[in-house]
């Protein structure tokens, strides 16, 4: 079987292992200042990444932030996997595999981590809530740690990197993850702290079900001579769809929230004079 980075087992066992080793830091009295000191940075840098970009941003980034940036990406998947004729059951796994990594990613951090740690969101922090941005009141919930918008979008680019044909398309739903994750910091829910957690257990959620599925879809066909089959998933989806598309959904939203923000002849005009 054709393994790449995301799907080696390897990677998995060391994520698995950096998550668990985490955990236990976080749980151990002795790590008390090194916690606090790092609770101090994430602060910081939440000072400066939070800020108030003016109207345009702030439709922007809430957009991005909404679980409906992702409908024209999934939509771009199905309609992908539709065209493959190879074989029913890998469009089936896909499916299966993408709808459990974001479960499992999404009830992790929402159903154990969050009420695990207890960490409040900075908007709901009284030492730095006063000095954020916040967009329409939204605060989110009281507790932050992990980020599951981060597990989730980077759950789905670790379940996916191993079986998207062109490497121009990873890139780019790396980069529309990073957005995602960026908005929940420029809304004022989420510390970086609590991205970087969450995108660990995301790709760790992502690479674990990705293995798992290929395991699975080996045993289902149960036939030796069609293992290379398995080493055509990675050929499997038309990624450049999916590239597409997200690169479409993210102009749109650009160009759509800021013009409904800041009208163009409104815009132009104050560029013009500011110009003269």
């Amino acid at each position: 079987m054709n393994e790449t980075f995301f799907a080696s087992k390897r990677t998995f066992f060391i994520l698995s292992a950096v998550c668990i080793c985490i955990f236990i830091i976080l749980n151990l009295q002795a790590a008390a200042p090194l916690i606090r000191a790092l609770d101090g940075v994430d602060k910081s840098l939440m000072v400066a990444l939070n800020h108030d970009g003016g109207p345009c941003a702030d439709r922007f980034w809430d957009t991005i932030s909404s679980n409906i940036s992702w409908v024209p990406v999934g939509a771009a998947l199905v309609f992908s996997l539709a065209y493959y004729k190879r074989s029913l059951l890998i469009p089936l796994f896909f499916i299966v595999g993408l709808a459990l990594t974001i479960t499992l990613a999404d009830q992790i951090a929402s159903s154990f981590l969050k009420p695990y740690f207890c960490r409040l969101r900075p908007s709901r922090n009284e030492e730095i809530c006063g000095i954020l941005h916040f967009v329409d009141g939204y605060r989110g919930g009281k507790y932050g740690f992990v980020s599951s918008h981060a597990a989730n979008a980077f759950g789905v680019l670790a379940f996916l990197a191993p079986v998207i044909k062109h490497k121009a398309t990873i890139v780019v739903l790396f980069v529309w993850s990073c957005l995602v994750v960026y908005s929940r910091i420029y809304l004022g829910v989420h510390y970086p702290g609590d991205i970087l957690a969450g995108a660990l257990l995301g790709v760790t959620v992502g690479t674990g079900v990705s293995i798992a599925m290929r395991w699975a879809y080996a045993k289902t066909v149960n036939l030796k001579v069609k293992l290379a089959e398995t080493k055509d998933l990675k050929l499997g989806i038309e990624s450049g769809i999916i590239m597409l598309t997200i690169v479409s959904t993210g102009l749109y939203m650009l160009f759509y929230n800021f013009s409904q923000a800041a009208p163009l002849p409104y815009t132009a005009s104050g560029f013009v004079s500011m110009l003269n």
